[in-house]
């Protein structure tokens, strides 16, 4: 039996769509665009149409084994789905949001209305279109090539009402797109600036001193993201470099106001705490942002060395010694090891925190200053209350099985007392469950005798879409 690219065990499509679908998907095919195979089923049991489109598509190998050029269009009628699974080879032709935008624009109309013929054929042709000329949108020109190329020569015996009926879907599908129809590279921005911008609102809420800022970090970034949203799939009209604009723009407002309200604190305070307070709290309400200068370099290429240079003002400036009023020198880090204690020299050597030790060269008087490292993993020790404790490897009690979790022990043992702490934790059962994912149980059907076929070991890239009409 030939080789074919339409399944429909259910007969939910007419002869002739088969025909020229089929036609269309082989001439795509032959010129190693692209293979593209759809089914369409009644029902797939129990099993999510996700699942079955990933399973199906590993099962038939869709695309060439070294281009991964596949890509499986699975309806599920009683599921009220469609699935896009995408190779590898066509994520960046076919984004997850353009598979999206497909069904969504192209296919669920129709399905809403139970025109399965018209659903599958002006969801397929807007495929091609966009592998072809790296738009959704129609043209004449695309219309006339999908047409005589695409969809079968025309006056054949038996065609005539289904062409009417796609003639009709065609023109709607050719009408002028949305001022948001986007092409691949510019759909493929914003999608990039989206997920930019969710990575680092969540980098900025989890800063220790975020505090309330976190309220209009949220806020703000609900709002964007919701017109980002819009743009993307309500189809609302908007440039996609003005919602790039927006994403980033916003980013831009809220980390400037953020260290603006810092630096203010710092100043209003700055009369009532000593320097090493201030010290701390700068470096705390800055700790892993230092990137943030490459993100924004318009406005903080120069403030982020204007920062470290007032840390080490605030650091190294000579303190005036409290009995005698004379200018103290700061320590070497080998001279100042006398003057701790022994829990701080282990604080230093596994730099949870780093000692400063000024001296009095006159009355010699010493002053010492705890600076604690805002990215150590090292706990307070319940024991000798040092920052000593450290994370080690977890220790398992009792493995799980089958029939039942298991358990153990996370520890953190002090590097100075050799005190240790535990917490007990759980290990979830082992699943029993078998990786034989059901599939769609579909046969082809085809007139076509032809056996040529380019799928001969693609995988699934995990990409795709999903709509629910």
């Amino acid at each position: 039996m030939g080789e074919t690219y339409v399944s429909d065990p259910d007969h939910l499509l007419s002869p002739t769509t088969l025909r020229d679908l089929n036609d269309t998907l082989r001439a795509l095919d032959q010129r190693g665009r692209a293979h593209i195979d759809v089914a369409m089923v009644r029902s797939i049991g129990d099993e999510t149409s996700k699942a079955a489109a990933t399973a199906l598509f590993r099962r038939w190998k869709i695309g060439g084994a070294n281009q991964d050029n596949g890509l499986l269009i699975l309806l599920v009628l009683d599921q009220h789905r469609i699935e896009f699974e995408t190779g590898y080879g066509l994520e960046a032709d076919l984004p997850d949001i353009l598979c999206y935008r497909i069904q969504q624009r192209y296919m669920v109309p129709a399905l809403r209305t139970q025109h399965y013929d018209e659903a599958v054929r002006a969801g397929v042709a807007a495929t091609i279109r966009q592998l072809r000329t790296g738009s959704l949108a129609a043209t004449a020109l695309t219309d006339s090539l999908l047409s005589a190329q695409s969809f079968g020569p025309a006056g054949e015996e038996g065609a005539d009402d289904l062409s009417a009926g796609y003639d009709q879907n065609s023109k709607a599908a050719a009408a002028p797109e949305p001022a948001s129809s986007w092409t691949t590279v510019e759909a493929f921005t914003v999608w990039v600036s989206i997920l930019l911008s969710v990575v680092l609102a969540v980098i900025l809420a989890f800063v220790k001193a975020a505090g309330n800022y976190r309220w209009w970090l949220l806020v703000g970034s609900v709002g964007v993201l919701g017109l980002s949203a819009l743009s993307l799939f309500a189809g609302w009209p908007a440039s996609p470099w003005i919602v790039v604009g927006f994403n980033y723009g916003w980013l831009a407002l809220y980390v400037h106001g953020y260290l603006w309200r810092v630096n203010r604190q710092v100043a209003a305070e700055a009369a009532l705490v000593s320097r090493h307070a201030q010290y701390g709290f700068l470096r705390q309400t800055h700790h892993g942002l230092g990137f943030l200068q490459y993100l924004f370099p318009l406005g903080l290429a120069l403030y982020w060395p204007r920062y470290r240079r007032r840390l080490r003002q605030l650091r190294e400036m000579p303190y005036a010694c409290p009995t005698c009023a004379t200018p103290m020198h700061k320590l070497d880090e080998q001279a100042d090891d006398a003057f701790l204690q022994p829990g701080q020299v282990v604080e230093e050597r596994i730099d949870s925190v780093d000692y400063d030790v000024w001296q009095c060269a006159q009355c010699q008087h010493t002053l010492t200053f705890p600076y604690l490292n805002p990215a150590t993993d090292a706990q307070p020790c319940p024991q000798c209350h040092h920052h000593t404790a450290q994370p080690r490897p977890n220790r398992v009690m009792h493995h799980a099985t089958t029939s039942q979790d298991g358990w153990g022990w996370q520890v953190h043992a002090c590097a100075f007392c050799g005190h240790e702490d535990l917490e007990r934790y759980t290990i979830a059962r082992i699943s029993d469950s078998d990786d034989s994912g059901s599939s769609s149980g579909s046969s082809s059907s085809s007139d076509s005798d032809s056996s040529w076929s380019s799928s001969d070991g693609g995988d699934s890239g995990g990409g795709g879409a999903g709509s629910s009409w």
